[in-house]
């Protein structure tokens, strides 16, 4: 499996069971989705992991929203629409960003999402303690309504001082608040695939897809917690499902090619996909090509 040490940054770079037959029957609340407003809270997240994704689905959504938004640009009347197009243009162009958030807060004090935008912008410019003011002045107000991501970026700067404790706790309460978003069932259940503790991380994965089934890397996780408790042949139906919905996730595709291959004895099928993966640039292309020659 692609792994790497723990890893920072405010979307998408990443950082990564029970369910052994896969994710199980959702309940009403667990199959809800998030709106296209919630969505794009995804760029908002701190996320942390094991996993390093090929296929940056996130960068290519940036752009794909933020072009959305130069054809037609959204009024500062229209706050919703607003936020979402400033913490994309944050993950975009931080030095426009820094000057448009700024000027949409002096317009609208009382909104204290600007003020989580700007702790994220903070962050991306490694400006850590004045993005742990901000979160800490918003983790006093009851009515935050993103409690959630609030929860998510403490724990992964409480994770970045060597709290695992502590880190623990506010991504436990992540996970409990809304609104409904995946990066805190993933950066859970990074630390739980880290401590081995496979079947609890798996469960994380899983809950992790239902909100976001486009996260490479919460079937990554998942994948990787069914590996871990040698569940392999369930490991590869979770990669090859993804793959099949998401031909450009170079990373399942590597994984699943090494299970073929090596856990599976599928060598054949192991290697054609391993070429797929070296003809289209992925970033184990040395490896997989040293698997290539082994099993020739």
């Amino acid at each position: 499996m692609i792994m790497r040490r723990y890893v920072v940054l405010a979307f998408v770079l990443i950082w990564l069971a029970g369910c052994a037959s896969g994710p199980a029957k959702k309940s009403d609340e667990q199959a809800a989705r998030p709106n296209k407003s919630t969505q794009a809270l995804r760029y908002l997240a701190w996320l942390e992991g094991t996993v390093q994704t090929d296929y940056d689905v996130d960068k290519k959504a940036i752009q794909s929203r933020l072009e959305v938004f130069r054809n037609s640009p959204p009024l500062a009347t229209d706050v919703e629409t607003y936020l979402e197009y400033l913490s994309v243009l944050d993950a975009s162009d931080s030095a426009r960003a820094d000057k448009e958030i700024k000027q949409f807060a002096a317009n609208h004090p009382g909104e204290k999402r600007l003020a989580f935008l700007l702790a994220v912008h903070y962050l991306r410019a490694n400006k850590k303690e004045l993005a742990a003011y901000y979160f800490h002045q918003l983790e006093k107000d009851p009515h935050f309504p993103w409690k959630s991501l609030l929860y998510n970026n403490l724990g992964l700067l409480a994770l970045k001082d060597g709290n695992r404790i502590l880190a623990m706790d506010y991504l436990d309460r992540a996970i409990k608040a809304t609104p409904a978003v995946a990066a805190p069932f993933v950066n859970l259940g990074a630390i739980y695939l880290h401590s081995r503790s496979y079947a609890d991380a798996g469960k994380l994965f899983v809950r992790a897809l239902e909100i976001d089934d486009d996260f490479e890397d919460a079937a990554l996780g998942l994948g990787g917690s069914l590996e871990g408790q040698g569940k392999y042949e369930e490991a590869h139906s979770i990669y090859s499902d993804f793959i099949a919905s998401h031909p450009n996730a170079l990373s399942a595709l590597y994984n699943d090619s090494v299970i073929l291959g090596k856990r599976l004895k599928r060598q054949q099928e192991a290697s054609q996909q391993l070429l797929r993966y070296v003809q289209r640039g992925g970033k184990e292309s040395a490896r997989a090509q040293e698997m290539l020659q082994s099993w020739r």
